[in-house]
């Protein structure tokens, strides 16, 4: 299993190596057309303020992605969700039997809202 980790891994590595090289190969043969037309000081500034504009989005984005709320986590939920009847049955007094079939029906909560919530998260993926 590791093994195959570290080899598909390393492929992903090896293609984004060979696109940021493509990448560079297509900014030079633009620089190329771009100065047979306008110079090599133009050429070079349109090539500049292009990845200049680029890095500009590609940071709003990050901006905007990191602005964004993040989902809760259904297990986080759950637990809150049976907090109060977990602490009922462990502050009260009972038999054993009573404890074991509360614990039953605070797992049922907590594995119930998880499998509900991942439900609906599959459904909204789809």
């Amino acid at each position: 299993m590791v093994k195959r980790n570290v080899t598909v891994y390393g492929l992903f590595g090896l293609a984004a190596l060979l696109l940021l090289c493509a990448g560079g190969y297509a900014l030079s043969a633009l620089h190329t057309v771009l100065e047979l037309r306008h110079g090599a000081v133009a050429a070079s500034l349109w090539i500049a303020g292009g990845l200049l504009g680029a890095s500009v989005l590609a940071f709003a984005t990050a901006l905007i992605v990191k602005g964004r709320r993040r989902p809760p986590r259904p297990a986080a939920t759950a637990a809150l969700a049976a907090a109060p009847l977990a602490a009922k049955l462990i502050g009260s007094r009972l038999s054993w039997r009573m404890a074991a079939a509360g614990g039953i029906v605070v797992l049922g909560a907590i594995l119930g809202r998880q499998i509900v919530a991942g439900g609906e998260r599959d459904d909204a993926e789809s």
